[in-house]
């Protein structure tokens, strides 16, 4: 199948404090940058996946997984998203130290969404950690795990791997 810039793009995230949706909407800036046409919403806002030639799906990491709602979406629209191009994304503040074992941790953090559709490509970004706003339980499983407030988000990888998505997308076959 040929794809032309004219195709709509949905980039879809959950996001707890914010900061996936930040990432989530320069991913979606980035897409529009190079000429196609990007929505950009909550997952809870996705209505159906069928006006859109490929999919891209963010979820911050919480407790080792992605949160419900994200997966929820690939539950809900599995067959329409295994059907176009789909790219995901995971996002999460132990990201900011670059090791073997977390990287393989956050991969992991996707094999329910595995369940119930194949990405063509999966990104994994390190993320943010701002006490303010957050529950009291969410504060008080980052005080456990030693983290100290910080913004460990890296815009040019973020940045490299939205721009690098349409070529990759558009350019396999996507079974059906």
């Amino acid at each position: 199948m040929e794809w032309s810039m004219t195709e709509r793009i949905l980039v879809a995230y959950a996001s707890r404090y914010g900061s996936t949706e930040e990432i989530a909407r320069v991913i979606a800036d980035e897409i529009a940058a190079l000429g196609y046409e990007v929505d950009c919403m909550n997952v809870m806002e996705v209505e159906e996946v069928a006006p859109y030639a490929a999919v891209v799906a963010g979820s911050p990491i919480y407790m080792g997984k992605w949160l419900p709602e994200a997966v929820d979406l690939a539950k809900r629209f599995r067959i329409g998203l295994n059907e176009r191009p789909l790219a995901v994304f995971a996002v999460g503040y132990s990201m900011k130290e670059e090791d073997d074992m977390i990287r393989k941790s956050a991969r992991a953090s996707m094999n329910e969404l595995r369940m119930y559709v194949h990405a063509q490509a999966e990104g994994l970004f390190a993320g943010k950690f701002d006490p303010v706003g957050m529950s009291t339980t969410d504060l008080q499983i980052m005080k456990m795990a030693g983290a100290a407030p910080g913004d460990a988000r890296d815009w040019t990888a973020v940045r490299n791997w939205a721009r690098a998505l349409p070529s990759v997308l558009f350019t396999l076959d996507v079974e059906k």
